[in-house]
């Protein structure tokens, strides 16, 4: 098993990193400027779009237990409305995804 990871300042800081290594937990090398793979970014991006576009009250909502219930429900209503087949498009493009990535060499690309 090898954990995979981007290269996020909290996940590369050293007492992470010495905390994996102490764990046996071999972690996957990632390419320093490319984007992130992991197709569950993009639909981190869909879901917020939802929220906003359907929830706009949120935007100025408190930190009550009332106003955390209401985003809760929020996210719950917003991963049901996302297309199972928006989650197939992403799964079919990783290949592609991979491939640009090592042809760039780890760096930018259409991604």
């Amino acid at each position: 098993m090898t954990f995979m990871q981007d290269n996020a300042s909290i996940h590369i800081a050293k007492k992470i990193k010495d905390w994996f290594a102490n764990q046996a937990i071999p972690v996957m090398d990632w390419p320093p400027y490319s984007p992130d793979l992991n197709p569950i970014e993009h639909l981190w991006a869909q879901l917020k779009q939802w929220i906003n576009d359907n929830h706009p009250e949120l935007n100025e909502m408190g930190k009550s237990e009332e106003a955390y219930q209401q985003l809760f429900a929020a996210i719950r209503e917003g991963w049901d409305a996302i297309a199972p087949a928006a989650i197939e498009k992403l799964v079919k493009s990783m290949d592609d995804r991979v491939n640009a990535v090592l042809h760039a060499e780890g760096w930018y690309n259409r991604f």
